[in-house]
């Protein structure tokens, strides 16, 4: 064992450690602006869609899950969408569905996910209503009438 006089102990130089810290703040004020000045507010829902609950709660799914790939309105250009490998992601507006157009394809395809593409299944995150839920606001996206099967539980 080293013997050092108290004086010459070994320790943090306190020049060194506000630099620490300076850079360390700085890095996560930098962070915190980035993050802000990317976040885009997202369109306020039509009124039919406010007013129903179920919708809203459709609509949230989709937000929070589906829109960097399919985008706001369900086109298929969310932001991650043309960096992803593969079939390009699928506009929920098309006309033809390409899996099927019934409300039971319609939420197979979000609960399974479509295998070799990038469609991920959601069965495993989203409950039973949530699933409903996300697939009566797809309805909504492409124009068309909700099934009534999807708000039966």
């Amino acid at each position: 064992m080293t013997d050092f006089p108290e004086n010459d102990a070994p320790g943090i130089d306190p020049a060194v450690a506000r630099r620490v810290i300076l850079g360390m703040l700085g890095l996560m004020v930098g962070g915190a602006v980035v993050v802000f000045s990317m976040r885009k507010s997202f369109d306020p829902p039509p009124p039919e869609i406010a007013s129903d609950p179920f919708l809203m709660k459709g609509r949230e799914v989709f937000l929070a899950r589906c829109i960097s790939c399919h985008g706001q309105k369900g086109k298929g250009d969310g932001p991650i969408s043309k960096g992803l490998q593969g079939k390009p992601v699928g506009d929920l507006t098309a006309k033809n569905w390409k899996y099927g157009d019934r409300a039971d394809q319609v939420r197979d395809v979000i609960a399974l996910g479509v295998p070799n593409t990038n469609m991920s299944a959601w069965n495993r995150t989203l409950d039973e209503e949530s699933l409903r839920a996300v697939t009566a606001y797809v309805f909504v996206l492409a124009g068309r009438e909700v099934p009534a099967e999807l708000r039966k539980p």
